[in-house]
């Protein structure tokens, strides 16, 4: 019987092995299929032939995946090769047939690139390799023709420097002027980089307050595509012989990077010309645009600058590489602190444009400032200032006094090439004063300490009278000094103990509310301020901040707290000196408030703690 029993059990055991296997396979099956599916990559260029200066788009498309890491594509000094984006294109589809359903499932994964050619001639992509799911994939190679363009009548492009000559480093300015005579629907500007000989950018015209705002209608600027990013570009009229012709001027600076002749440029600018309106059909939709256009690409003159490199002769210690001619001004968020207190501090740089890419000072290498304060960890923040000229540049931060003995920020330093001069100069902030109190801080090491407890007077110590009680050992001495809370309270010792604070505290309270009945606008001040400053501590955005100012200004300006505005300052009975940092305060964050990265975390929480400092004081 056993035997059999065995059997039984080993037949059964096979069976459920083999139903697992089967359920385990249809399951996995799909997920075997497409581990199995090789990866087909396909080529394809947006234009077989183009004008110099003109761009295509390469793609890739993937098949078999839905995802890849986009590759680097292979260098060369024929072109350039931006990365656009890539994206799924998969598709699903299910089909029903007489009752038999049908499920494809097709993968499918397509980057992009903008080639721009640097030459005239024929031009190639390289094929190469790259892996895609851990597997190598090959691309094959891609050709087309680059070929200089017609002139065309229609638009003119000119290249214009402020000088011909200048030094390494020294940033120069430049402008593109675009003549148009006929219609363009698009424009791209495009050209060098400069490599490793120069870099190029554009500066923005726009005045500082237009430029955290959109283009209105009637502005004279319009954004267009360049390089690499954007620019703005300015509209205006000039009249040539009888005719009035339209100007879009770009303003760009470009900085060199080495000695000797550079050449820059030439840039160029691809537009569509409309040329045309094709007959409309009963398909087309009413407002559609009907124009025929013709894509063309002006090329302006090309630039030498004679380049001289920096001397080396007076040449300061802490030169940082600034050439032009620049300034600096620094100022104190308080003119009185104690030891240790951080004091905020903001310096404004003045100098040619761009000012992006300009360091603020470093102030541990000063030796006059690390001798006197320890500036603070966060380091230097960007200070938006609204209203602010484009050649200067603020920054924020804070700074901690070393000891009482400091009367004054001393002055910040900033070395510069002059190049009017062709000599090394140096910009100074001018010192500020203030006054430093001493603070006693007291730490566990002060508690261990015995000279802390030897500044109370010593008790003295007298003889036991003579006698054998001195040296007594009986616990007949020991008196009974129980004590009863009950016989205490009735004693005046416990009467007074038990009485005073609630008397006390009762006799406060009546004192605050008669305080309150008698100014209720300067406790209404203080609870604001109270608040604020809980409030502070959560803020991090632009919005927090501008509720938390505005919520502290509310009591002093006499306006509900969402009402407050930066113009209401100046009615507030403060000092002049409070009232134009809160109505600075108060525009720098509702400035703030408007911009795209209003919800990021904003420098200005700084000043806020400063301005309900002075608040509390008013």
């Amino acid at each position: 019987m056993t035997p059999n029993r065995t059997r039984k059990w080993d037949c059964g055991a096979v069976r459920l092995v083999r139903i697992f296997l089967a359920i385990f396979g249809m399951a996995w099956a799909p997920a075997v299929g497409l581990a199995r599916q090789s990866v087909e990559p396909q080529v394809a260029i947006s234009a077989e032939s183009i004008d110099l200066g003109d761009s295509i788009v390469y793609q890739i498309a993937l098949d078999g995946v839905s995802a890849a890491t986009p590759p680097t594509l292979p260098p060369s000094d024929l072109y350039t090769a931006a990365f656009l984006g890539g994206q799924d294109q998969s598709s699903r589809s299910i089909m029903s047939i007489n009752g038999k359903t049908t499920e494809t499932n097709v993968l499918r994964y397509v980057m992009q690139w903008r080639i721009t050619p640097l030459k005239t001639g024929m031009v190639d992509v390289p094929a190469f390799s790259f892996d895609v799911a851990g597997k190598s994939v090959s691309v094959p190679a891609a050709r087309f023709r680059v070929t200089t363009g017609a002139d065309n009548p229609n638009f003119k492009l000119t290249l214009e420097p402020s000088k011909s000559s200048g030094y390494v480093g020294e940033p120069l300015r430049f402008r593109l002027l675009w003549e148009v005579s006929g219609r363009a629907n698009s424009a791209t500007f495009t050209g060098p980089d400069g490599g490793s000989r120069y870099d190029v950018g554009a500066i923005d015209p726009r005045p500082q307050s237009a430029r955290a705002r959109p283009n209105m209608p009637g502005d004279p600027y319009h954004v267009l595509p360049f390089l690499n990013g954007e620019a703005v570009v300015t509209q205006t009229q000039i009249t040539q012989g009888d005719r009035s012709v339209t100007v879009f001027v770009l303003d760009m600076v470009v900085t060199p990077k080495v000695a000797g002749k550079i050449e820059i440029g030439p840039y160029r600018v691809v537009v569509e010309e409309v040329v045309g309106q094709r007959a409309r059909s009963p398909f087309d939709w009413p407002f559609g645009n009907a124009a025929q256009t013709r894509r063309s690409v002006i090329t302006s003159n090309a630039v030498t600058l004679d380049i001289k490199p920096l001397p080396t002769e007076g040449k300061p210690a802490d030169f940082g590489g600034l050439v032009g001619v620049y300034s600096i001004e620094a100022k104190s968020g308080n003119e009185q602190a104690n030891v240790g207190d951080p004091v905020p501090l903001r310096v404004t740089i003045g100098g040619p444009e761009p000012l992006d890419s300009i360091k603020p000072p470093d102030l541990e290498a000063q030796s006059e400032m690390a001798a006197s304060f320890k500036p603070g960890p966060e380091g230097w923040e960007k200070a938006n200032t609204p209203g602010a000229s484009s050649s200067e540049v603020t920054y924020t931060t804070t700074i901690r006094p070393k000891s009482a003995s400091v009367t004054e920020i001393p002055p910040i330093r900033l070395p510069y090439f002059d190049t009017a001069t062709g000599k090394y100069a140096v910009a100074q902030s001018k010192p500020i004063p203030i006054k430093v109190r001493a603070s006693r801080e007291v730490t566990a090491a002060d508690a261990l300490r015995n000279d802390a407890v030897s500044a109370a007077p010593a008790a003295k110590l007298t003889s036991a009278s003579p006698g054998l009680s001195a040296n007594s050992e009986s616990p007949d001495l020991l008196t009974n000094q129980r004590i009863s809370l009950l016989a205490f309270a009735k004693a005046p010792g416990g009467i007074v103990l038990f009485g005073a604070p609630p008397l006390l505290l009762a006799g406060t309270m009546i004192v605050l509310q008669s305080r309150k009945k008698q100014d209720p606008e300067k406790a209404a001040r203080k609870a604001a301020i109270a608040k604020a400053r809980q409030e502070l501590g959560h803020a991090r955005s632009a919005h927090d901040l501008l509720s938390v100012a505005r919520g502290a200004l509310s009591p002093f300006v006499g306006v509900s707290s969402p009402a407050v505005a930066s113009c209401d300052a100046s009615r507030a009975a403060l000092t002049p000196e409070t009232a134009a940092l809160a109505a600075r305060v108060l525009a720098d964050l509702e400035a703030a408030a408007q911009r795209p990265s209003a919800e990021q975390p904003h420098p200005l929480k700084a000043d806020l703690s400063l301005l309900l400092d002075r608040l509390s004081r008013a």
